[in-house]
């Protein structure tokens, strides 16, 4: 069993946990950005599984995959950070 304290309201194993609760999940539970470890055996898991505290993704995002302010860009400028740019240069068009 790995410890992990909950940084944003979750759903694992079929309970909500809320922010600040401790959660004691099994091995083959992979975590997630709003768990952090708190002993040892959750640190390892993190190591293991390459987890990176922070805030979730947005749901739009898991959706469809892409971010809306890379709507109408070409990859080469998502690449080099020109997407919003190209967005509101559209956006200030209409």
């Amino acid at each position: 069993m790995a410890r992990y304290q909950i940084l944003e309201k979750a759903f694992i194993e079929n309970r909500i946990y809320e922010v600040g609760e401790i959660v004691d999940v099994g091995e083959e539970v992979i975590p997630g950005p709003f768990m952090k470890p708190v002993d040892a055996a959750a640190r390892k898991r993190a190591k293991e599984t390459g987890l990176v505290l922070g805030p979730m993704q947005d749901p739009v995002d898991q959706l469809t995959g892409m971010r809306l302010d890379t709507i109408g860009a070409s990859p080469q400028d998502v690449k080099n950070g020109m997407a919003a740019e190209t967005c509101e240069v559209a956006a200030s068009r209409k």
